[in-house]
């Protein structure tokens, strides 16, 4: 069955219904490569007929158990419609209102603690221009410093350094991986493992490192953001994903 076909809770408008089902997959897909820690990190999107309202997940919900009817709907405050629902994630109700709030053409949001996007962001380089992912997520992406006081003025520091970033690595922490799609915020939070990953294992190694010229990259970005022949936004995996979780977990949908 497509995910196009589930049925639809009369209590939600039909686009509410869509950023739910998707909500709910980034999550099962996510925790399907590994990339979920425990009942910690975060996803969330905007309710497309409801632009300053957001979904969440319920604290304590571990990414495996995602439902579409489970995500908790929080408006502009960051504060649940339902005050009498399910505690939530402070953290997630902050970065609603700093990322949704701030750039109305994001639709989702992945926060993560990836161990190899964690070593990376410890290292004063960041990430190197080492490997093809490193290539097309390099000019998305920014780095802040670790809080864990997240008061108001590190909300508008926060603001302000995600700018127009896509992702933005979090020093010592983690990162936020931005997208106008589900599929494009999973896209890049994907990829930025994998060149994390991969940089970790070149620069273990111990040898003189091969960098990507800087003039190649500029041109390869270019040719990326103009290119025919493959998105840069994870539409050409969406739909295997997809049926992936048909398959392995379709009560993601209830």
């Amino acid at each position: 069955m497509n995910i196009s076909t589930s049925v639809r809770p009369a209590t939600f408008s039909e686009a509410e219904w869509k950023a739910r089902l998707d909500l709910a997959a980034t999550f099962r897909i996510l925790a399907h490569y590994g990339m979920s820690d425990l009942a910690n990190g975060a996803v969330a999107a905007r309710v497309p007929d409801q632009p300053d309202h957001y979904l969440v997940h319920p604290y304590g919900m571990f990414w495996e158990e995602a439902t579409a009817s489970a995500m908790i709907k929080i408006g502009p405050d960051g504060r649940p419609v339902d005050p009498d629902g399910p505690w939530l994630n402070d953290g997630v109700q902050n970065l609603c209102q700093w990322i949704l709030g701030s750039r109305p053409e994001v639709m989702f949001f992945v926060h993560g603690h990836e161990e190899e996007v964690m070593a990376v962001g410890s290292i004063e380089e960041g990430l190197l221009p080492l490997n093809q992912p490193a290539v097309y997520l390099g000019n998305l992406t920014g780095y802040i410093e670790y809080e864990f006081d997240e008061d108001e003025a590190f909300g508008r520091h926060f603001v302000e350094t995600l700018a127009q970033h896509q992702i933005l690595i979090s020093r010592n922490h983690g990162y936020y991986a931005l997208g106008t799609t589900a599929a494009e915020a999973f896209f890049r939070a994907y990829f930025l493992r994998q060149t994390c990953s991969t940089q970790i294992k070149t620069l273990s190694m111990g040898r003189e490192l091969h960098m990507i010229d800087p003039q190649k990259i500029a041109r390869y970005q270019d040719q990326m953001a103009s290119s025919e022949h493959y998105n840069y936004d994870g539409k050409t995996e969406w739909a295997g994903l997809l049926r992936m979780l048909e398959k392995r977990s379709p009560d993601y949908k209830t």
